[in-house]
């Protein structure tokens, strides 16, 4: 019998070598009668030219039409072979635009993995979403999303690199915390990879694993204070610039200040900080940056410390903290030098503060890769933190990972796959906002150092 196909429902479901005979609605699905538009073969083994052998129908799920679940009902050809010696008696036809198990249509599958990498869904959302179980959903992710992560294209423009841990699972009752190193690009904001530990060996090897040219083409890379990432890059890539950019010194700094505020709290009013303590109620505003104040924030910030800082010791470490953040803020390396002089001299004429004495040793031995800082067109590991929370959301997510190469690929998915999906084109222009004004701030009136 004729096959009359809808030329108008074939260009709507647009797959090439398939027409449309009949669509309906069962349970609010729509169901699509398909079949090919082949009508003669050739035997596999033999050669011979096939004959119709009957037909075999299967459901097959495909992308949405009009928000609505689509299903295509193959009535898929059986062919026979005519030459009775042919081993091949009879057999099923076959599509490029289905996959070889019969259960999804190959860019159903690649959409499946898709808004689990780039859209960030959950494998069991996805396929509840395609009418498959969580297996058959994660089979089709490593199936379209493993060519996307290990295609070398991938890794080919690299020249500078961040490295930092992240968390891939927690402590439980039978097993310790167990971190994983993550390796990002920072011009691109891209996860180049993920290897299992935190130390300088694993890092070696993920380095030594790449090739040579790629190696020699990074020319920085930025750490946060783990000697051991130190180590290992400066192993790897001997010719690459080390920076310790300014947000973790300056979480250093920070830390510095909230330990000293704490231990004065304790020493002037006998317990930990209370909601009406004076320096409790300062706890937030003492980490700002001091340009950051406006005149409300300075008001506080110094009613606080003359309230609750009877030593001044908190007012100390404050102004240590301003004078090395004055380091990443310098113009060039020459004045970054000298703030981080009148750091050194300012923690030595209050040296009997613990925490500042600790906090200029661990800035002594990262010297170098601190004022590196403005050898590399201020070089930050800003990108690597901000992957850091893309990989935290994908492991809430999705509930937790325990197998490591499952977590691998959805972070790549998620944080280093070139999806290159097309833009969708604005209906409305951009509406224009207006500008933020700055505050006015007023200089430092206190610790001795006014430039913030």
């Amino acid at each position: 019998m004729k096959f009359n196909g809808s030329a108008g429902a074939t260009a709507l479901v647009g797959m090439p070598g398939f027409v449309v005979g009949a669509s309906r609605v069962v349970d609010g699905e729509l169901h699509l009668d398909v079949e090919t538009t082949a009508s003669m073969t050739a035997c596999p083994e033999c050669g011979v030219r096939a004959v119709g052998h009957g037909r075999r129908r299967v459901k097959i799920r495909d992308l949405p039409i009009s928000g609505r679940p689509t299903v295509l009902c193959w009535a898929k050809r059986i062919w026979r072979c005519k030459d009775p010696d042919c081993a091949t008696a009879t057999w099923s036809e076959t599509s490029e635009a289905v996959e070889p198990s019969g259960l999804l249509t190959v860019r159903a599958g690649a959409e499946l993995c898709r808004v689990v990498g780039e859209d960030d869904w959950t494998v069991a959302l996805a396929g509840r979403r395609f009418g498959i179980s969580w297996p058959a959903a994660m089979k089709r992710v490593r199936v379209y999303g493993t060519p996307l992560v290990d295609d070398p294209a991938r890794l080919e423009t690299t020249t500078a690199i961040g490295v930092d841990e992240t968390t891939f699972l927690h402590s439980g009752r039978r097993r310790r915390t167990q971190y994983v190193t993550g390796i990002i690009d920072l011009d691109r904001g891209r996860l180049l990879d993920v290897v299992p530990g935190r130390s300088g060996r694993v890092l070696i090897d993920w380095l030594f694993d790449q090739s040579t040219a790629w190696r020699d083409q990074i020319t920085i890379a930025a750490i946060d204070a783990f000697r051991g990432y130190a180590n290992g890059l400066a192993a790897a890539l001997p010719d690459a610039v080390l920076v310790m950019d300014h947000f973790h010194t300056i979480r250093l700094a920070n830390r510095v200040v909230d330990q000293v505020r704490r231990r004065t709290n304790n020493v002037t009013l006998g317990h930990r900080g209370r909601r009406h303590d004076p320096l409790y109620r300062i706890r937030r505003i003492a980490l700002v940056g001091s340009e950051r104040l406006d005149q409300d924030g300075w008001d506080r910030l110094i009613a606080g410390i003359d309230a609750g800082d009877p030593t001044g010791e908190l007012d100390a470490a404050w102004a240590g903290k301003e004078l090395l953040r004055n380091v990443y803020k310098a113009a060039d390396p020459q004045a970054a030098r000298r703030a981080l002089t009148a750091f050194y001299t300012h923690v030595a004429d209050h040296d009997h503060i613990g925490e500042l004495v600790t906090l200029a040793r661990t800035v002594d031995a990262w010297e170098t890769e601190i004022l590196a800082y403005h050898h590399t067109a201020r070089a930050s590991n800003g990108p690597t933190e901000a992957v850091n929370l893309l990989i935290e959301k994908t492991r809430r997510i999705g509930h937790g990972f325990r197998n490591f190469n499952n977590y691998r690929l959805r972070l790549l998915l998620a944080c280093g796959a070139p999806w290159n999906t097309p833009p969708v084109a604005r209906l409305r222009g951009r509406q224009t906002t207006p500008q933020r004004v700055e505050p006015h701030i007023r200089p430092m009136k206190f610790g001795g150092h006014g430039e913030g």
